[in-house]
């Protein structure tokens, strides 16, 4: 189990969903996005429940390793949830043109590199 550390609270939850939280988090800093994320979380009491954490640049986070038996049921499915989430905002580089296959007008920019 880990908590998360936050401004305006901290949250213990399962391993899985904190680290995924941590990932999804660094891909909205890298887009400058904002987002809301409802996530598995444990009680001060043992009980279970979910809490909705806004994630951003401006918004911190942390993460503590917490020493504690108690398991989440949907920790790997809440995981699951929020890597997929990550995904869709990391960015796939595709070439602009096939290797070999010359682009216009760089032949003469290669020649005023020289």
């Amino acid at each position: 189990m880990k908590t998360l550390v936050t401004q305006v609270g901290s949250y213990l939850t399962g391993d899985a969903t904190a680290d995924a939280v941590v990932q999804y988090w660094l891909a909205l800093t890298e887009e400058r996005r904002t987002d809301v994320v409802e996530i598995p979380v444990v009680g001060s009491g043992g009980e279970r429940s979910n809490v909705r954490l806004a994630l951003g640049a401006m918004l911190p986070i942390a993460v503590v390793e917490a020493d504690l038996a108690p398991e989440i049921d949907d920790d790997e499915a809440s995981a699951k949830r929020l890597l997929a989430r990550a995904r869709t905002l990391t960015p796939t580089a595709a070439p602009a043109f096939d290797p070999g296959e010359e682009p216009e007008g760089l032949t003469g920019f290669e020649s005023s590199l020289v």
